[in-house]
Formats: C-alpha cells, structure tokens, sequence
C-alpha cells in the first residue's frame, strides 16, 4: 500500500500524500490504527522525523487523530481541524447578521432533515428521538443537561434520515448550538417554547408527514432567530466594562 519515498526537499509531504490517499480510499477506515513509527519509517524508507512530521500534517488535516503512547488513529469524517475551523469561525461571528446567516443554513439542513425522517425513520429511531425528547422534559431546569438533550433531538432525527451526509453536515455545528442554547434558553419561558416546538416536529414525522415536519422544524428555527436577537439586544444594552 506504501511505497517508499525518493529523496526530495520536502519528503514528509509524500509521506502524508500516500496516507491520506490510503484513507480516501477506505485502505484505511475511521478507527484504524496506522502502522507504528518504526513501520512506517521502514515502508517509506525515510527519517524518524520525516514520520513524525507527516503525521502532524495528516492531523491538522483533520484525517487522523494521534494518542500519545498509543498512536496515530484515522479519524470519523468532519473530525478534527475541520470542525475546531468552523467551530471557530461561528463562535466568531456574532454581528447582526450572524442570527439570520446562521438560521438559514440551519433551515436549508435541518428542514430537509426533519422531511426525510418523517419519511424514513424506523421504529428505533423514533424511540431514539422520543428518549431525547424525554431528557429535555426531565432536564428543563437544569441548563446544560437540556441543552445537551436539545442537541441529542437533533442528532437523532439526522441519524434517522440514514443519509450519513446529514449527521456529517450536522456535526461540526453541534458544539456551536450546544454553545448557543445555553446562551438563549435562560431568556424567559425560552425552554418551554423549546419543548413545545420539538413536540410538533416529532408529532409531525410519527405521522409521516413530510411536510408538517419541515414546518415544524422552520417554525422552531424561527424561534431561534428571535430568542437570538433578544439575547444580542439585552447585551447591548448593558454598560460596557470600563
């Protein structure tokens, strides 16, 4: 699968070149473990730190994950750089557009998401879906727990659209909302709209219908967007620090 690797200026750059063309190609699936160190060294004929350089390379690509005194792993899809770079461009980006930038992405996806799950979940996805429902009901007063739970909501009707694409598309945003929901929901009555809301789409997709769940899901989106703006407006209007 390697081959060892000619003398040039920049030898680490086909070292990552071969490996990442191994994981692109499934030679190497997400939970695999690449060869040790001194396997590697041997396979391509190179330096330690030629190696070692490479993999650094692969892991701020996001393709693998390196465990100190255990190795170099490859990572889920989205993993790694990618997600900790959107993840910090959206916690970022807080101007008066961001609310309404963001809650249309969210609709495009999530729209579309709770469409396909009204039309393709299984009963163990429902019941999955439900549980997460439960878990916002029985955490509502504690903050963390029910955002954790409102994420968990979302993550379940993407994993019941059995279109992996949705939950990769989700995943780099979910540390993102988690951050945002523990942000929006102390504002007034905000988590019992919150239930309210996650009540009609699940309603909706146990009846298979398609549509009402997109609107269902746009609705709550829109609550979003309001219960965002409230929060931009309360901390605008609070004396600067000197």
């Amino acid at each position: 699968m390697f081959q060892r690797v000619q003398r040039q200026p920049r030898m680490y750059e086909e070292v990552a070149r071969q490996i990442k063309a191994a994981i692109l190609t499934n030679h190497q699936r997400p939970g695999d473990q690449l060869p040790p160190e001194r396997e590697l060294i041997e396979r391509f004929a190179v330096s330690r730190s030629v190696i070692r350089e490479s993999l650094k390379v692969l892991a701020e690509k996001g393709l693998i994950e390196i465990i100190p005194g255990k190795g170099a792993f490859v990572c889920e899809p989205a993993s790694g750089a990618v997600r900790d770079a959107l993840h910090l461009y959206l916690r970022r980006q807080r101007d008066e557009s961001f609310a309404r930038n963001l809650t249309e992405v969210r609709q495009l996806l999530e729209g579309e998401t709770a469409t396909l799950a009204a039309e393709r979940a299984t009963a163990e996805d429902l019941k999955k879906i439900e549980a997460a429902l439960a878990r916002m009901e029985a955490e509502k007063d504690n903050l963390e727990n029910f955002a954790q739970a409102d994420l968990q909501f979302h993550q379940a009707l993407a994993a019941a659209t059995h279109n992996d694409l949705m939950e990769l598309l989700l995943h780099p945003v979910a540390g993102v909302l988690t951050d945002l929901m523990m942000q929006l929901s102390p504002l007034p009555k905000a988590r019992d709209e919150a239930i309210r809301h996650h009540r009609s789409i699940l309603r909706a997709v146990k009846r298979r219908d398609a549509t009402q769940a997109r609107r269902a899901m746009h609705e709550h989106l829109g609550q979003f967007e309001r219960r965002f703006r409230e929060y931009q407006a309360v901390r605008q209007s609070l004396p600067k620090p000197e």
